[in-house]
Formats: C-alpha cells, sequence, structure tokens
C-alpha cells in the first residue's frame, strides 16, 4: 500500500506539472484531464496513507476529525473522477461527431466552468448532511476503506443515497462511453468513404486515434478496477462480505492513481517525453552544467 501510495503520488504530481507548464497542452480535452489527475495527488495524500497507516495497526489512530475528512474526500473524489470522465467522453464524441456543438459549449473556458461546477456540486451535496449533524464517519475495521458512516438511522439513509449516487454515476459513465465509442466509429468509417485521404488528414487522424486510446484506456481502467466496489455496495444490503474480499477491493481502487500517469506516459508519447524535462532531478543536472559553463 506504502508503495502505491508513493508511486500515485510522485507520478500524479509530475503529471501536474507537465500540464501546467507546457502550454501545448493547454486544450480542452487535457484541462479534464489535469482534473482528474489532481483528484488522484488529493486520494494519494488524504485517503491513501490513512488508510495504509490503519490497515498496519489494525485501528484508527488519527483521531475522529481526520476519520471524517478521509471519509468525506475518499466520496468526493470518487464522485468527481466519475462525472469528469463522462464529461471527458461527452466532449470527445461532440468533437468527432458535432465540431460546432463542440466548439461552442466545450471552449477552454467553459471547461473550467464545468469542472468548478462538478466540484462545488459534489461538495456541497456531501457535506451538507455533515452540517446538519445527522451523519458521521467511524472506523470500522471490516471496511476496505477504514472510515464509513456508522449505523444509526440518520447514516443508513445518507449511505443509502450516497451508494445510488455512485451506482448511477458509474452507469451513466459505462452507458455513455459504449454510445461514444459507437458514434465516433461509425462516424470515422463514414468520414473514410466520403472524401480523400490527404497527408494532413493521415496525421491529424493518427493524432486523434491517440487520445482515443487515452480516453479509452482511462475509462476502462476506472469501470474494471472499480467494479468490484460497485458490486460490493449492490451486494453488502443482503449478504455479509468478508474482510479479505473488502481488501482487495480497496487495493483495486487505489490502483486506478497509480495507472493514470503511466497510461498517459505510454500512450501518448508527447506526454512521456516531456516528463524528464520537468523531473527534478534532471533540472538540478541542466542548473549544474550552467554554473560550471559560467564559472
Amino acid at each position: 500500500m506504502l508503495l502505491l501510495n508513493f508511486s500515485a503520488f510522485t507520478g500524479n504530481l509530475l503529471m501536474c506539472v507537465v500540464l501546467y507548464k507546457k502550454p501545448r497542452f493547454h486544450t480542452t480535452a487535457n484541462t479534464f484531464i489535469l482534473s482528474l489527475t489532481i483528484c488522484h495527488v488529493f486520494t494519494a495524500s488524504l485517503v491513501m496513507p490513512f488508510t495504509a497507516g490503519s490497515l498496519v495497526v489494525g485501528e484508527w489512530t488519527f483521531g475522529q476529525s481526520l476519520c471524517g475528512i478521509q471519509g468525506f474526500v475518499f466520496l468526493t473524489l470518487t464522485w468527481v473522477s466519475l462525472q469528469l470522465l463522462t464529461i471527458m467522453v461527452v466532449c470527445r464524441c461532440f468533437k468527432v461527431t458535432q465540431m460546432v456543438f463542440h466548439n461552442k459549449w466545450f471552449a477552454l473556458n467553459r471547461s473550467f466552468g464545468m469542472i468548478m461546477t462538478i466540484w462545488v456540486f459534489d461538495v456541497v451535496v456531501l457535506i451538507f448532511p455533515a452540517i446538519l449533524g445527522g451523519a458521521t464517519f467511524q472506523f470500522s475495521p471490516k471496511r476496505s476503506l477504514p472510515c464509513t458512516r456508522h449505523l444509526s438511522r440518520e447514516d443508513q439513509t445518507v449511505n443509502i443515497l450516497n451508494t445510488v449516487i455512485t451506482l448511477a454515476l458509474y452507469v451513466t459513465l459505462l452507458i455513455t462511453s459504449i454510445m461514444a465509442l459507437y458514434a465516433i466509429r461509425r462516424n470515422a468509417a463514414t468520414s473514410r468513404a466520403r472524401r480523400r485521404v490527404t497527408v494532413v488528414d493521415m496525421r491529424i487522424a493518427a493524432e486523434e486515434k491517440r487520445s482515443d486510446k487515452v480516453l479509452l484506456a482511462l475509462t476502462t481502467e476506472v469501470l474494471l478496477t472499480w467494479m468490484p466496489i460497485v458490486i460490493i455496495l449492490l451486494m453488502e444490503p443482503v449478504m455479509v462480505i468478508s474482510p479479505q474480499v473488502h481488501l482487495a477491493s480497496a487495493f483495486l481502487w487505489f490502483s486506478v492513481p497509480v495507472l493514470h500517469p503511466v497510461t498517459c506516459g505510454v500512450l501518448y508519447r508527447p506526454f512521456s517525453r516531456e516528463v524528464p524535462r520537468v523531473a527534478p532531478s534532471k533540472r538540478l543536472r541542466s542548473n549544474k552544467v550552467h554554473a560550471e559553463h559560467t564559472i
């Protein structure tokens, strides 16, 4: 778990630096990817360390306040990640099939507005029960993620609502991805049949294909690795889930932040080429060489 934590934090932090510092990556699609990467940085810094510590010790030793923060952050980042991926799929679909609509509604400034709306909406929805004082988080040694809501009547209602929303977001992402993949492939086949293909068209098509691969890989990672948690949410009210199953599902959930920068680096070469240039060791060596030449 500690190795996953370190890999997720360093990989996603480097990815944030690259996406922020390099103007060539300042696009609508990369804006959503940057926000998704920030989600993974928060996961690696606010969720995974406390989970690793509680799994090692066997109890929650960080206090009730951090327990509430961990549970709240976990739910918020889960919802935000699912919504961001859904919007990324919709954005990509409209860019291929309805370019005019895409340029109007998915401009760079509006993409920032969409991202802020998602974050604010999810935070407000999740923090509202806590403000009313009717829902709190407590440690449960039988669960994979330590801090969950305890079994009071108010928290049972909140748990059911949160589960329904999480499942709805997951299913929405699944259905949207299938529909978008079908629409993109059908549009690509129609475009090839209607016009002659030039060298410029081939280069654009290659770039679009790389973008499709990255988005498909990111979406597939979440849909497959988070599926056990979705199944547990469905089965937990009617059957007892063993702690080993909860633990395995937690490792799968935490594998997404680890795989995210790896997937982007492997499938998108321009990004992977920029990573060594912003790495601290590379910058230190370049500064040392510059100082030696100055002397």
